[in-house]
């Protein structure tokens, strides 16, 4: 049975203490329990509760926070991932471009050096074929060379007529594609003007096409120049040559066939559009036939045998000195002291020297293609049968030889062993000798 507690006297309205009552096997024992010590066991449990609740709450919270940060880190992953996929597919096409540029570049740069080629090639023709125009009397002066652009003034001063150097600016992406034979190539450039990185330096340099026109127009103004000068040479030398064949073909002399004025065929407009070589063929082949009407004219007996005698009796019909009657004077006449020079007025063979009957001391010159000379009256002989005298060479003196009244020089001129007139060539040579 419960025991039943009775308040002793004198403990009513007295608080009771905590205590715990523990019975056992009749026995009973009581433990009081003061109320901070009780008071104390509860705030820690409380505290305990609280801290556990806390650090599960923490716990809980610590886990999102983790998901939360391997989120953040993986769409960061992501996100440094896509730009430097991108940066490198810019990388790419950045490289790819420079390498396209660096292609066409040193493509552009290739063709420019094969026109230099070019142009340095048809140097040896044109310095050939000027030559070749100088000796037949022709001078580059003769062929107008087109002025240059004064716009293009900066890009070099370039000898535009025998040469293909071409002259460029002197910033180093000019220099950077300097053709060969340039005289302003940089120091360090090789002797055809490319530097040993030049290909490197091509490779960083931007596909420029200014720089690129520039000079294809340096490049153009060249070739057109040396088009136009052997266009303009051409002109002159075919002029020139019309010119020879038509005084010769006047005094019946014979003309080669690449100068004869025998032409024909359909009419066909002027081309502008010639191949340079075939240009430079025209015009050889015109100096050629220069060459051979020179030739033909040295040996034509177009000069004057007594240059500083006058002419007493011209060739034709006059009464004769001896007779008193008309007759037929086969030669020209020309008045000079004896002993005065008397010059071969061509090329050509001896074929008579001596007396000549009525002729007196007589020289025969033999100028081919049936025409022949004859120098009579001489007081003196300077050439032998079988020697070859040149055009103005000495063939005697100045005499009064044979059926002569006083001295003079009798000169005549045949053709197949007929008599023409001196008169004709010695005016044909004057017109000649200005052509010529």
């Amino acid at each position: 049975m419960n025991e039943v507690r009775v308040r002793e006297p004198g403990q009513f309205g007295q608080r009771r203490q905590n205590s715990i009552t523990i019975t056992s096997n009749g026995k009973t024992r009581e433990y009081r329990v003061p109320a901070s010590v009780l008071i104390g066991f509860v705030c820690l449990f409380f505290v305990g509760i609280t801290g556990y609740m806390g650090a599960t709450a923490y716990l809980m919270f610590r886990d999102g926070l983790i998901s939360n940060s391997l989120a953040r880190q993986a769409r960061l992953k992501h996100e440094y991932e896509d730009r430097i996929a991108a940066l490198r597919a810019k990388v790419d096409r950045i490289t790819s471009r420079q390498l396209l540029d660096q292609q066409a570049v040193e493509s552009r740069v290739a063709d420019l050096m094969r026109q230099q080629e070019m142009l340095s090639g048809r140097n040896g023709a044109l310095k050939t074929i000027l030559d070749k125009a100088r000796a037949n009397g022709l001078a580059p002066a003769d062929a107008p060379v087109p002025t240059r652009n004064p716009k293009n003034a900066a890009l070099g001063e370039t000898d535009q007529l025998t040469t293909g150097s071409i002259s460029i600016s002197n910033n180093e992406t000019h220099a950077s594609i300097s053709l060969r034979g340039t005289s302003d190539a940089l120091p360090g450039t090789d002797s055809n003007g490319i530097s040993g990185s030049s290909n490197m330096l091509l490779a960083s340099t931007p596909l420029n096409e200014g720089v690129f026109g520039e000079v294809l127009d340096q490049i153009g103004q060249v070739a057109m120049a040396q088009r136009d000068t052997v266009a303009a040479l051409h002109r002159a030398a075919h002029d020139k040559a019309s010119q020879l064949a038509a005084l010769m073909e006047e005094i019946h002399l014979p003309v080669p066939d690449s100068a004869s004025s025998a032409i024909g065929g359909p009419y066909m407009a002027a081309r502008n559009d010639m191949d340079f070589e075939d240009m430079v063929d025209e015009l050889s082949n015109t100096l050629d036939a220069i060459e051979k009407l020179r030739k033909r004219a040295n040996a034509a007996p177009l000069a004057n045998p007594a240059p500083s005698a006058g002419v007493s009796s011209n060739f034709g019909n006059r009464r004769d000195p001896f007779l008193n009657k008309t007759a037929f004077h086969a030669g020209v006449d020309f008045t000079a002291p004896t002993g005065t020079r008397v010059h071969a007025t061509g090329a050509g063979k001896v074929v008579r020297a001596g007396r000549a009957g009525g002729y007196g001391n007589m020289v025969e010159v033999d100028h081919g293609y049936g025409i022949t000379t004859r120098y009579a009256h001489l007081s003196k002989i300077g050439v032998k049968v079988g020697d070859w005298v040149s055009k103005g060479e000495v063939v005697g003196r100045v005499g009064s030889t044979g059926r002569s009244t006083g001295p003079h020089l009798h000169y005549e001129v045949r053709r197949n062993g007929k008599p023409t007139n001196p008169i004709r060539f010695l005016n044909a040579g004057k017109k000649i000798a200005k052509v010529l």
